[in-house]
């Protein structure tokens, strides 16, 4: 993963599946930002300047 080799870097995961049935899998680790499918464009923006300030 990426992050293992650049842990600095901000990263912003997209998925068609909700939040809550990838984290009921026990897929997400803390701290991890996801944009769940499908989105409006806001919602992108708001989710990037959020990884972003991080």
């Amino acid at each position: 993963m990426v992050t293992e080799l650049r842990p600095e870097i901000r990263v912003l995961y997209m998925s068609g599946c909700s939040e809550s049935v990838i984290a009921s899998q026990g897929v997400i680790d803390q701290g991890i930002t996801l944009l769940s499918k499908p989105f409006r464009a806001p919602d992108l923006l708001e989710h990037v300047r959020a990884v972003l300030d991080a």
